[in-house]
C-alpha cells in the first residue's frame, strides 16, 4: 500500500467514521426515544381508560342502586324491572365510542344489555366461546369488583382487546358490568406515532443525505490532502532512485524545489548534494581514468625493462650491433 492509499484511508478514519458514527448513534437515539415515548403514551392513555371504564361502571352502579331506591316495587318482579325504560336508559349506558354498560344478577343472568337479544339470558352460554370473558364475569358474581382483559370476535371476523369492569350495586343483588375497546382510548397516541414515524423516516433521509454529501466532501479533502502530501514525496522517492540508478539526468524536482514549505527546502537540499555527488562522482571518474593511463604506462615499462634487461636480450642486442659494424665496414669497403 503506497503512502497515497495510506493517507486517504487516514483521512477517511479521522473525518467520516466519526461522523459517521455520531449520525447513526444519534439516529438510534431518536428511534429509541420515539420508541418509549410512543410505549410510555400508551400505557398512560391505557390506564387512563381502565380508569374510565371502572368510574363509568361505579357511576352506572351508583345511578341504579339510587333508582331502585326510589323505586323498591321493582325488586319484587323481575320481568317488570326489565321492562321499565327509565331503568333501561340508567343501566345501559356509552362508553366511550362503541362500548356500553349492562346490569345482570348474582346468578348470570343479564337484566339491561345494548343487544336486546341477551335480555333475560345467562351469560354462561359464552364461558366456551369467551373464557377470558367468562373468566372475568363469572369472578364477580359474588359481588367482588373485577377488571381486566379479553379478545372479542367483531362480526367482521377480526379479533379486538375489550376491557371490561364489573362493580355490585350495593344493598342489591345485581352487577354493573362496564366494557369497551380498550384501543379507542389510545386511538390518538396511534395517530401520534403514525406522525413521529414519518417524522423519524424523514430526519433519517435528512442525515443519510447530510451524510453523503459530508462524505464526499470529506473524501474529495481526503484526496486533496493526500496527493498534496505524497506528491511531493513520491517526486523525491523518484528523485532518490535516480540518483540509486547513477541517472542524473532523470532527477526531476521542479514541481517540488519552488515549494516555500519543508517539502521545497529538503528538494533543494537535496538537488544540491545530488550535485555534489555527481560533480564529486565525474571527478573520480576522470582521475581514474588519468590514473588508469598512468598505471598503463607504468607497466608498459616494466615490461620493457624486463625484456631489455635479459640475458638474451643482451646478447641480441651484441649481435645486432655487430651486425651493423660488418654491413659498415662493407660499405666503406
Amino acid at each position: 500500500m503506497n503512502i497515497t492509499t495510506r493517507l486517504f484511508l487516514s483521512f477517511i478514519l479521522i473525518a467520516v467514521l466519526p461522523l459517521a458514527s455520531i449520525g447513526f448513534m444519534g439516529l438510534a437515539q431518536m428511534q429509541t426515544m420515539s420508541r418509549q415515548t410512543v410505549q410510555e403514551s400508551t400505557a398512560a392513555l391505557q390506564q387512563l381508560g381502565e380508569d374510565a371504564i371502572r368510574q363509568k361502571a361505579l357511576d352506572v352502579a351508583r345511578q341504579v342502586q339510587l333508582y331502585l331506591e326510589a323505586h323498591p316495587d321493582l325488586l319484587a318482579d323481575p320481568a317488570k324491572m326489565m321492562a321499565d325504560p327509565e331503568l333501561a336508559a340508567v343501566a345501559v349506558q356509552p362508553v366511550g365510542a362503541t362500548g356500553y354498560t349492562a346490569v345482570y344478577d348474582a346468578s348470570g343472568v343479564v337484566y339491561f344489555h345494548s343487544n336486546p337479544a341477551l335480555v333475560g339470558e345467562n351469560m354462561e352460554i359464552l364461558a366456551e366461546k369467551l373464557p377470558a370473558f367468562w373468566a372475568i364475569f363469572s369472578a364477580s358474581l359474588d359481588g367482588s369488583t373485577v377488571g381486566s382483559y379479553y379478545d372479542w370476535n367483531d362480526p367482521d371476523g377480526s379479533t379486538r382487546q375489550k376491557y371490561m369492569q364489573c362493580v355490585p350495586v350495593d344493598a342489591f343483588p345485581l352487577r354493573v358490568a362496564a366494557t369497551t375497546y380498550i384501543d379507542e382510548f389510545y386511538q390518538p397516541i396511534l395517530s401520534t406515532q403514525t406522525q413521529a414515524a414519518l417524522i423519524l423516516e424523514r430526519s433519517r433521509f435528512q442525515l443519510l443525505a447530510s451524510l453523503f454529501v459530508v462524505a464526499a466532501a470529506a473524501l474529495g479533502l481526503a484526496f486533496w490532502f493526500s496527493s498534496a502530501i505524497s506528491r511531493p514525496i513520491g517526486a523525491m522517492v523518484n528523485g532518490f532512485r535516480a540518483v540509486e540508478q547513477d541517472a542524473y539526468d532523470a532527477l526531476k524536482l521542479d514541481g517540488v524545489v519552488e515549494r516555500k514549505d519543508e517539502f521545497g527546502w529538503m528538494a533543494r537540499v537535496f538537488v544540491q548534494m545530488a550535485n555534489q555527488v555527481y560533480t564529486r562522482e565525474q571527478s573520480l571518474k576522470e582521475q581514474v581514468a588519468y590514473m588508469r593511463i598512468e598505471v598503463d604506462e607504468a607497466k608498459r615499462s616494466i615490461q620493457v625493462r624486463e625484456i631489455t634487461e635479459t640475458e638474451y636480450f643482451q646478447e641480441l642486442m651484441k649481435k645486432v650491433e655487430e651486425l651493423r659494424h660488418k654491413r659498415q665496414k662493407k660499405a666503406h669497403g
